[in-house]
């Protein structure tokens, strides 16, 4: 176990009583927020006090936030209002694009393709023409006017996640309330042959790919399970085995999980604890199976006190873990001095053997 220190906290000068969604890179060395007073602020790691306001106002109601281009500073937001937002940093106070969802269903969910130009909205499931309905939309934002695909008939619930395959970017995921998390081919306008696999979960909290050929899924009551990617030309092979690992409170000892954290060195569950005032973040390895390396965790001790933490962010630019939650405030945390994964030992005797340990131990740095 590993430990990583506060080094600065911030309101960002959000009222009191509010409380922060999210956090999302916005530029190299500066990091984005959402927040329940509705407005998208911006902020340097290595000093929390200069952060400004983009919009007091992003959405009337915003539930998303994600980086669209952060070298280029672009930003995209959903809202309850119906309406995805993409802003440009250096521009002002005003969105670049905004696209509209049907029937102004309110968008819950985001995914960004800056490759291929393309953002991905989810809508909640509304009563519309006595018709109730969720949409997965997709829109080319260098022609945003209508969305260039829609998909309305494979979720029966509100659309709580969205992701692009890693590599491939005609590949997309959804998931829902309903339980299931559905694998897309968008070169593919028919609803029911765009879709190439169907897994069923429970309510869906998070999901997505831990590598180019395996799924996730994590439920809002954290049941988490990993999942092979079917190949929909191999009309031969059967659907492979999943790895349950179930409710992971108990085997996590936490009382809630925020997300799953991916970045070069791997892949790490925040899972977090309000009784004992802390947030792990744990090592998902795969090797020789698919398994929780508790030994090799790294813990935020305090985390938010008891506040719940809503978003984790591993910047390995900056060798630092940001946390924010419903105490309103952000958080940048650093390893102790004296525990770092990748400290050696000094001495001539058994500098062969700690560095081997170090270099084991480097594969589990969160940043």
């Amino acid at each position: 176990m590993h430990t990583l220190k506060a080094v600065a906290s911030s309101s960002l000068s959000l009222a009191e009583d509010h409380y922060i969604y999210s956090i999302a890179a916005a530029a190299p060395g500066s990091f984005a927020v959402i927040s329940s007073d509705d407005s998208l602020r911006v902020f340097n790691a290595d000093d929390l006090s200069n952060s400004s306001i983009i919009t007091p106002s992003a959405h009337e109601g915003v539930t998303s936030l994600r980086s669209y281009d952060a070298g280029q500073q672009l930003l995209a937001t959903t809202g309850r209002d119906g309406k995805v937002k993409l802003w440009d940093m250096r521009r002002g106070k005003s969105p670049v694009v905004e696209l509209h969802t049907l029937n102004h269903a309110p968008a819950l969910s985001l995914a960004c393709s800056a490759q291929t130009n393309d953002i991905a909205a989810g809508t909640e499931y509304i009563k519309h023409d006595n018709v109730y309905q969720a949409v997965v939309a997709f829109w080319y934002v260098l022609s945003p006017i209508q969305p260039r695909l829609q998909y309305i008939e494979s979720h029966n619930d509100d659309v709580t996640e969205l992701q692009y395959h890693p590599t491939l970017n005609h590949i997309a995921l959804s998931g829902s309330t309903d339980g299931l998390v559905n694998i897309y081919n968008t070169n593919i306008t028919d609803e029911d042959d765009a879709l190439v696999q169907v897994i069923n979960h429970g309510s869906v909290h998070h999901a997505g790919w831990l590598d180019e050929k395996t799924v996730y899924a994590l439920s809002h009551d954290e049941d988490f399970a990993i999942h092979p990617m079917t190949d929909p030309d191999d009309q031969t092979a059967g659907e492979a085995e999943p790895t349950q690992f179930n409710d992971l409170r108990q085997p996590l000892n936490c009382e809630y999980v925020v997300q799953l954290c991916q970045n070069s060195q791997g892949q790490y569950i925040a899972a977090g604890n309000k009784l004992e005032q802390r947030l792990d973040l744990v090592p998902l390895v795969s090797s020789p199976s698919w398994q929780f390396d508790q030994t090799n965790s790294w813990r935020l001790p305090g985390a938010h006190g008891e506040e719940v933490i809503r978003s984790v962010y591993v910047d390995e630019q900056s060798q630092s873990v940001l946390t924010c939650g419903e105490d309103g405030c952000v958080r940048v945390w650093k390893p102790e001095a004296g525990d770092s994964a990748s400290q050696t030992d000094s001495s001539a005797k058994g500098t062969r053997q700690k560095e081997k340990r170090s270099k084991n131990k480097d594969r589990f740095k969160p940043y």
